[in-house]
């Protein structure tokens, strides 16, 4: 029985990494951490809004050199990062205040 609950779990995890290398998108993960609301831009193109203290993600957003910028509800520029993303490679993109 304990044999056989390690290789139901072996086969679990196994799964679940397999799901990881799968994916050869770069995804773009927005983080709010502020106490507003946020438009976040990609390569100048408005992609959405996330509230505060949530997240929100793109997904395929492609490889390369991206800009990412968040507004607040003025259009005042709060975060603006230049980043190079290799294939497959997601980004974290952490909004802290507003």
């Amino acid at each position: 029985m304990a044999r056989a609950l390690a290789l139901l779990a072996a086969a679990f995890l196994l799964a679940g990494c397999g799901a990881d290398v799968a994916d050869n998108q770069s995804d773009l993960i927005v983080v709010n951490e502020g106490p507003c609301d946020v438009t976040v831009y990609l390569d100048g193109q408005e992609l959405f809004t996330v509230e505060a203290g949530s997240d929100r993600a793109a997904t395929d957003i492609g490889y390369g050199r991206h800009v990412v910028e968040a507004t607040d509800s003025r259009g005042e520029l709060l975060v603006r990062k230049v980043v190079e993303l290799a294939p497959a490679e997601d980004y974290y993109f952490v909004v802290n205040d507003c």
